[in-house]
């Protein structure tokens, strides 16, 4: 006889339970291998359908064709010429637009799409839901050209009233005791036509919705700014020009040059390049000349007898500035930024800077008494009659002040008509000077009205001889 198990309403339970939890899992898997059954087959779906269609969010030269065939996509490309608009996107926040119904526009993608079409993954079509799929093609884009030239020459950035070249960075006005600062760059808004034309005719090929003219370059920008190395070295070479000062020496005068004058012969280029203006240092050394050169102008001379004359303008003696070679040095100052005080380059020096600048060591020499003095430190030292130039023959003997230009022994004197041996030379103009006269017995008087010499002053030998040993070059001969 078997004997009979006896089951408790628990253990009942515990299996009822077990077997339930056990159909709820089988009917999850079912479920999720149903999902992914569907799901596989909307794949292997979509992947059939984008073998004859461009993937989602596909665009093609601003053309949204995703999702559509080629026949469809086409008939988008000759809606989107007729809608097609470029926008501008202009400095100061401003905008305009180009309609391509203004230009005749027209799009045959021709075998562009088929190429696109073949080229694109179509099992990659789940993953193009959720990016946009930028594409370019050489579109057979067609416009009239001279329509286009057209409307972009009416444009407000082409012809505007508003249009503003760009600045380099330049100089700003020159502040006494601080020099130059370094004023920016101005960004202007005039365009490079050519780069301006060009972008827009790459941006209408690419039927693109709108260019960005500043990001791609069609403004014509500055060169140089603030912080460019050009702009940099300008500023501090046109502030070593005016921050160095020239201090000319006149005597117990000067002339001091500083950033004042300098400032106003600064010259800039576009390049940023800094150059003196040399007419400017032409004129201030000119000015210089005409104020302290003493050489051709006339003079005020104390005779020996107290009376004040003048010596005629002309002669050769005094001071005469080497102007050439004061702006040469000058410059130099300046490029190096050396301050510089002292004399400027003169041609010739006289006695001394202050007036009478013969000083106190002369000759004076009275044509109408026919008599010179030789004064050293102002006391007269030698005198002597002469015979001077013949005015009956026109050979007068020039007035004016003169140097002694050298002084030579055993000397022969030629000219037109005679040749005459001396013993003692001192010219001081055009081969005229003193000499001995040893063919003379009589000087002074009235002996040169007639019987005078070619221009020369002739001198009693002894008195030429003592005067040739006591006079030097340089000595001024003032002559009236």
């Amino acid at each position: 006889m078997k004997e009979k198990k006896h089951i408790s309403g628990s253990q009942k339970g515990g299996q009822t339970t077990e077997k339930l939890k056990k159909r709820i899992a089988d009917h999850k898997l079912m479920v999720v291998v149903a999902i992914i059954i569907v799901i596989g087959i909307i794949y292997l779906l979509g992947t059939l359908y984008f073998r004859n269609h461009f993937l989602p969010r596909t665009v093609i030269n601003g053309v949204a064709c995703g999702g559509k065939n080629i026949e469809t996509s086409t008939e988008r490309f000759a809606q989107a010429a007729k809608e097609y608009q470029l926008t501008l996107k202009e400095r100061d926040d401003k905008e305009e637009t180009i309609s391509g119904s203004d230009i005749d526009l027209e799009v045959d993608p021709g075998e562009q799409l088929e190429q696109l079409m073949e080229s694109q993954n179509s099992f990659a079509w789940v993953a193009n839901i959720f990016k946009k799929n930028e594409n370019s093609a050489e579109t057979a884009v067609t416009y009239d050209s001279e329509k286009l030239r057209q409307v972009l020459e009416s444009l407000e950035c082409v012809s505007g009233a508003e249009i503003r070249d760009s600045q380099n960075a330049s100089l700003s006005d020159y502040q006494d005791g601080v020099g130059y600062e370094l004023t920016d760059a101005v960004y202007g808004n005039r365009l490079d036509e050519n780069v301006f034309y060009e972008k827009v005719d790459e941006a209408v090929n690419m039927m693109a919705s709108e260019l960005d003219l500043d990001g791609s370059g069609c403004y014509v920008d500055p060169v140089y700014t603030a912080d460019s190395r050009e702009a940099k070295e300008m500023l501090e070479k046109a502030n070593r020009y005016v921050n160095t000062t020239i201090t000319y020496q006149f005597g117990k005068k000067e002339e001091v040059l500083d950033g004042s004058v300098i400032s106003q012969w600064i010259r800039t280029g576009d390049d940023c390049s800094v150059s003196l203006d040399n007419e400017k240092e032409k004129e201030y050394v000119s000015q210089l000349a005409d104020k302290y050169d003493t050489k051709w102008k006339s003079r005020t001379l104390v005779t020996h007898s107290g009376k004040t004359v003048t010596v005629p303008a002309g002669g050769n003696y005094g001071w005469r500035v080497n102007q050439d070679e004061t702006i040469a040095k000058l410059n130099e100052y300046l490029e190096a930024g050396e301050d510089y005080t002292g004399e400027v380059v003169y041609y010739q020096r006289a006695a001394q800077y202050e007036e009478p600048d013969y000083g106190d060591t002369y000759v004076e020499v009275s044509i109408s008494e026919q008599h010179f003095w030789y004064y050293q430190n102002a006391k007269v030292v030698l005198e002597s009659d002469f015979v001077s130039g013949d005015p009956t023959k026109g050979r007068d003997t020039p007035k004016g002040a003169y140097q002694l230009a050298y002084k030579a022994r055993d000397q022969v004197l030629q000219g037109e008509g005679y040749s005459s041996p001396v013993d003692y030379w001192m010219p001081f103009v055009d081969g005229v000077g003193f000499h001995d006269a040893s063919w003379r017995d009589r000087f002074g008087g009235s002996i040169y009205k007639g019987d005078g010499s070619h221009g020369c002053l002739n001198l009693p030998p002894s008195v030429a001889k003592q005067l040739y040993d006591k006079i030097e070059a340089g000595t001024a001969i003032l002559v009236y």
